[in-house]
């Protein structure tokens, strides 16, 4: 059947006013179905005749969410016709193809690479939609708490968070929402905070990662004053975060797959990474000099001689790239876990790190790919054996690399002193 009678059809049945349901019977009546009707191109010209004049036409419109409702069409096809719409200066037609995405947008899943999910939903831009009126931390808290209501984010929300990242930088935007999680006291809902942050940074994992644990997480461990924000639920959902942010950055980020905003970014930001954390390690880097400067733990933080590659065994150094921005935060990271743990002052920032390395334990166990362990000090293992909760053997022999004779003699030696 000709595309141009199909047209004729939904005009037809706007001139004579038909229901959406009048609309239906009579499509499935004179045109034979398919699997779907998508062999029609059936959202399509729906969208197009909808879309004609300045603002959406409502019956068509209502023709068009009935056979989203109904499956006469699939959500891959409504996925195409709304991304052929390019006149965002009609804010009306796209506020309703904001509805309709809707409608459907927390059914769509994806069996991809990350970023492919968060391509499925960018055919639309969102910038014009932030309220004109709020500076950009109050429209930022406003839709984070929103979408924490809903318990999903939806593609509307996604842009505008996407908009908000653009505007405000990677550093800003991470902080403010990771101050949106140590806000929330309530065990159930930090858990709920946690997976919709997980998939709100999928916009630029890469670079949140590099700023959540090269940056904040430093900052919140190593200033006492923040330290009563790490105490539980909310640290430990924030370990929790980290860690899930950690692994996948990794695991992707070792597979070569990043995104053309992450490639761009990447380069921009590498002189900051160096600067933090630099090459030559017989010169302390900004978070060596920071763990320095504490002066109530003078003898615990303070290792001026105690570079990152000292920390790490030959073999293992040998078989990482310290080049990478990635790795050098993760070691570093680890060195100033280590550094907490050797340390006689207890607080709510010895609990999150407790949480930090039993989420990393778990996390193993369940089969995650790309361990970030390989970058735990060796010299960690006889301090993490003696917290209660990871004082087993199986914890040992996960946190430890019993490929390499100093990890088989480690594990041996923590094992023995349980």
């Amino acid at each position: 059947m000709k595309v141009v009678n199909l047209k004729q059809a939904i005009l037809q049945a706007w001139k004579e006013r038909w229901s959406d349901y009048q609309w239906a019977i009579n499509i499935k009546k004179n045109f034979p179905k398919g699997a779907t009707w998508d062999y029609l191109n059936l959202a399509e010209a729906l969208m197009e005749q909808a879309m004609i004049g300045p603002s959406p036409n409502p019956l068509i419109l209502s023709y068009l969410k009935y056979a989203i409702s109904s499956q006469m069409v699939s959500y891959s096809s409504v996925l195409t016709a709304l991304s052929k719409f390019d006149d965002f200066s009609r804010e009306l037609c796209v506020t309703s193809l904001l509805e309709i995405m809707d409608m459907f947008c927390h059914r769509l899943s994806c069996h991809g690479k990350a970023e492919e999910c968060i391509g499925l939903c960018r055919p639309i831009p969102y910038r014009n939609l932030l309220p004109a009126k709020d500076p950009i931390h109050v429209a930022l808290s406003k839709q984070f708490q929103t979408v924490l209501r809903k318990g999903w984010v939806d593609s509307r929300a996604l842009h505008l968070f996407e908009s908000l990242l653009n505007m405000g930088g990677v550093f800003w935007f991470t902080n403010n929402l990771v101050k949106e999680l140590l806000k929330e006291t309530r065990q159930e809902w930090a858990n709920r905070v946690v997976e919709l942050l997980y998939s709100i940074f999928c916009l630029d994992t890469q670079q949140i990662t590099l700023t959540l644990l090269g940056t904040i997480l430093p900052d919140l461990l190593t200033d006492s004053a923040h330290w009563h924000s790490l105490a539980d639920p909310p640290g430990k959902a924030l370990a929790k975060l980290s860690v899930w942010c950690a692994l996948s950055s990794y695991s992707s980020h070792h597979k070569g797959s990043f995104s053309a905003r992450q490639r761009k970014r990447q380069r921009e930001d590498i002189e900051d990474y160096n600067s933090l954390f630099p090459l030559d390690d017989t010169q302390p880097s900004k978070l060596m000099r920071l763990l320095s400067s504490n002066e109530d733990e003078p003898a615990a933080l303070s290792s001026p001689d105690r570079s990152m590659s000292s920390s790490l065994s030959a073999s293992q150094l040998h078989t990482v790239n310290m080049r990478d921005p990635l790795n050098r935060v993760l070691a570093n990271l680890f060195l100033l876990i280590s550094s907490i743990l050797g340390s006689k002052m207890a607080g709510p920032h010895t609990q999150f790190v407790q949480s930090f390395m039993e989420e990393c334990v778990e996390c193993l166990e369940q089969g995650s790919r790309g361990s970030i362990l390989q970058f735990m000090p060796f010299t960690m293992v006889s301090e993490l054996v003696k917290l209660p909760a990871l004082a087993k053997p199986r914890v040992v022999l996960a946190i430890t690399d019993l490929t390499l004779p100093l990890g088989r003699r480690v594990a041996a030696k923590a094992i023995s002193a349980l």
